[in-house]
């Protein structure tokens, strides 16, 4: 492993890992005494700062950038999300956690579905905010990651909440999200959904357009060990137009799991 020296920054402490040819940045978060450890994969657009610090309060917490998203290059090299999984599973083990609860956004959803697939034994909770992987819409993501870019930052408390974002980056993005996922709906991780042995929260926007709404039963029905939430009044980046109710939702489901609000016979919940 190589290794950047340590740098405190306001997003916490910064430092990176070196796997399958990435250099993958990520920031550490937590008390001096932690009650558990969670794992963020995260890029600049999908970014939960809000989340993540509201988690940092109680747990250690490493938030990890995939490759190919925020300020790192573009990402050419991997050739499917399964391989990226793969990836972000080596970066958690090399910054030294054994056993975490995984949390992913959109496309970060689908990787860390997928790591969590790839190694079950390492994921204590898995919690997928807004996931792709699913019924995905034909609409703005079968677009070009330009006008996808627009079409994120068009709605008023995106454009306001991303208003220093580069839409350059958001198309680098949406430009890596395209050749991994074709906009496709995954059939292999739906076929396999039923080998996800750990407690999974599975979080949508009311309004979300990206994904049919019978995605939500697929997970339900398919996890054993499943909740579903919807996030009212709140589209696809739920992290910038109801971050309050995110942060509720999540921080509860982190910490209570099975007995969380309505408990897993209904597994709905309308924070």
């Amino acid at each position: 492993m190589t290794q950047a020296g340590q740098r405190p920054t306001a997003a916490g402490k910064e430092d990176h890992v070196e796997v399958d040819g990435f250099r993958i940045r990520y920031w550490a978060f937590g008390p001096p005494r932690p009650i558990g450890a969670v794992v963020m994969l995260e890029g600049m657009t999908w970014g939960l700062s809000t989340l993540r610090d509201a988690l940092g309060q109680k747990y250690q917490v490493m938030a990890l950038e995939l490759p190919g998203c925020g300020e790192s290059p573009a990402n050419t090299r991997s050739q499917s999300v399964q391989e990226l999984a793969n990836t972000m599973a080596q970066a958690a083990a090399q910054v030294g956690l054994e056993n975490y609860t995984l949390i992913g956004t959109s496309f970060g959803a689908n990787v860390a579905l997928w790591q969590t697939l790839q190694a079950p034994d390492k994921v204590e909770a898995l919690v997928l905010i807004a996931p792709t992987a699913l019924l995905p819409t034909a609409g703005p993501l079968a677009g070009t990651p330009e006008a996808t870019a627009r079409w994120l930052l068009a709605h008023p408390e995106n454009a306001r909440r991303f208003a220093s974002v580069d839409p350059a980056i958001v198309a680098k993005e949406q430009a890596l999200v395209q050749r991994l996922t074709g906009g496709m709906h995954d059939a292999e991780a739906a076929r396999r959904l039923g080998e996800i042995p750990c407690a999974t929260l599975v979080l949508f926007g009311s309004e979300d357009r990206l994904v049919a709404p019978e995605a939500a039963r697929l997970y339900r029905e398919r996890i054993p060990n499943s909740n579903i939430a919807f996030v009212y009044d709140a589209g696809h980046l739920i992290e910038a137009e109801r971050p309050e109710a995110l942060v509720n939702a999540v921080s509860d489901y982190v910490e209570l799991r099975e007995t969380f609000i309505v408990g897993r016979q209904t597994g709905i919940v309308n924070p």
